[in-house]
């Protein structure tokens, strides 16, 4: 079995990491792969996650958040290995050198070379990126704005009782245990050049009930910060996933052990979830229909912001495939193909 999930997101704030929540239980030994674009890091983790999945074990796949058809991270539980694209944005370095985490240099494979070009694509990409994270921050702050009288705390008391009612009634009571259960975060949205991703199909395969909490009028993050905190009280494994956006937020929290997740329904769309969690109608219909030309006002303005960030991070990605056009004549790919297949050899036992 594959999941795939992003570690990396596009949000409000500019580039927001969990990479330091990656391939760190013990026993786990990080490689980080360092070299130029277009020099063959997504290539080498698909290469070897692929063997893996020929060999019977479950690979984590770390999308990239600027193009999620390429490839960031590759973690293999059963082998205890990780591997990360430890460039910028994401620059990682060793924990502890040489014990838990390792270098893969594949920029040994690249000739030196003198290109305006690559001066000129790089500036330039960079630059779109900047102005996409300007829209996105412009629709983080039309997304936290709160319509006076909309919603009242007696509808937030409302939901955190909703979400301790479904953490009775699947885990059960506190209980005091010692146990400590391993908190992981990870993104299942990511904003890209693609437009919004959501990664439904991994949501789907950990987890066969799934509780989808409305979230129209913004009360699924109140009811899902509970039940994260419920299930930490437990002493459960979870799967904490923020909003892409807004990283203080939450879209859902996935028990794969339990087969059992919480999701927000402005992250992702369910036809028929395992149970329908109606936070909005925790408001009187009479205060929606008050407010609804707010509503739906506020919508239209994030959407169109939100449009604006991803043609933005649309025009930097073929800024940033040009930019690898650039490198790919002096990379040694024969000698690159062969260092993969010793390095798979070598580390999918």
């Amino acid at each position: 079995m594959s999941v795939r999930f992003f570690l990396g997101a596009n949000s409000g704030d500019g580039f927001y990491s969990l990479y330091d929540n990656f391939a760190c239980a013990p026993g786990d030994r990080l490689h980080l792969i360092k070299a130029g674009p277009g020099c063959g890091k997504s290539t080498f983790m698909k290469k070897l996650a692929s063997r893996a999945e020929e060999q019977g074990f479950t690979v984590e796949y770390i999308l990239c958040s600027g193009d999620p058809e390429s490839l960031d991270g590759v973690y293999i539980p059963a082998l205890h290995l990780g591997l990360a694209d430890a460039t910028a944005p994401h620059i990682l370095e060793p924990r502890l050198f040489a014990i838990d985490s390792c270098y893969v240099n594949l920029g040994q494979f690249c000739s030196s070379f003198k290109s305006e070009k690559a001066n000129e694509y790089t500036a330039k990409y960079r630059q779109l990126y900047k102005t996409a994270y300007g829209f996105l921050s412009a629709a983080k702050t039309i997304r936290k704005i709160q319509i006076p009288e909309l919603i009242c705390k007696n509808d937030v008391v409302s939901a955190k009782k909703r979400a301790e009612s479904a953490l009775l009634r699947e885990l059960g009571k506190k209980h005091g245990s010692p146990r400590k259960g391993r908190i992981t975060k990870r993104f299942i949205r990511g904003i890209s050049c693609i437009g919004e991703v959501c990664l439904s199909g991994t949501v789907s395969a950990l987890c066969k009930r799934i509780y989808l909490a409305d979230d129209r009028l913004g009360l699924a993050d109140a009811y899902l910060k509970h039940i994260a905190d419920g299930v930490a009280e437990r002493g459960e494994n979870a799967i904490v996933c923020p909003s892409p956006l807004c990283p203080d937020e939450l879209d859902a929290v996935l028990l794969p052990n339990h087969a059992l997740g919480f999701v927000s329904a402005s992250a992702m769309q369910l036809k028929d979830p395992w149970r329908h969690v109606r936070l909005d109608a925790l408001v009187a219909p009479e205060t929606v229909r008050t407010h609804k030309s707010e509503l739906k006002a506020l919508e239209k303005q994030y959407r169109s912001l939100l449009d604006g960030g991803v043609g933005y991070l649309k025009q930097a990605k073929k800024y940033h495939d040009l930019l690898e056009c650039e490198y790919r004549p002096y990379v040694d790919f024969a000698a690159l193909t062969e260092f993969t297949e010793s390095e798979t050899v070598k580390l999918i036992t």
